[in-house]
């Protein structure tokens, strides 16, 4: 059995929910199916591209409460890849999602163990956010959230390298 927060905004209180093997397997399943679904539409071009980008996002969600580490980064990569070609298009308008998006990819870096790539990101996700922060309150906290997972994650960095430097004395 998995436990999970789940927070379903800045102004509600956290609620936890466990997940059972049976639910992460249909997860998992749900996930799958959705690759297959939504992999063809990629084809069509921009037209499709923001409601795909948006269902990789959620399908990295159900991988990573699956278990499927790796499944979860790769969708999350499609979803920041997609978002940066609509950056092109128009930065004003995608520049949130690509936060968020970049923002997600750091968690699932991090849940996969690979805090280089995901301090990357989420420096990424910082800046786009601390733009966007001048403008509105909400994108105010989520440049708030991204800069605690980027101090979570600069910790967990530190304490590493500091284990790392006591193990070679």
């Amino acid at each position: 059995m998995t436990t999970l927060s789940h927070a379903q905004d800045s102004g509600t209180k956290a609620r936890r929910f466990t997940i059972s093997s049976d639910a992460r397997a249909m997860a998992y399943v749900i996930a799958i199916m959705g690759a297959v679904t939504v992999a063809p539409f990629a084809l069509f071009g921009q037209h499709f591209s923001p409601n795909v980008a948006k269902d990789l996002r959620h399908q990295s969600e159900l991988l990573s409460e699956a278990g499927d580490r790796a499944g979860a980064v790769a969708a999350s990569r499609r979803a920041t890849y997609i978002y940066r070609g609509l950056m092109r298009a128009s930065a004003i308008h995608y520049a949130p999602q690509l936060a968020a998006s970049l923002h997600e990819l750091s968690l699932r870096l991090s849940e996969a163990g690979d805090d280089a790539g995901a301090q990357a990101a989420i420096h990424e996700a910082v800046e786009i956010r601390r733009h966007l922060a001048k403008y509105s309150v909400r994108d105010a906290a989520s440049f708030e959230q991204s800069r605690q997972l980027l101090s979570q994650i600069e910790a967990r960095e530190a304490s590493r390298m500091k284990t790392t430097d006591n193990a070679a004395r």
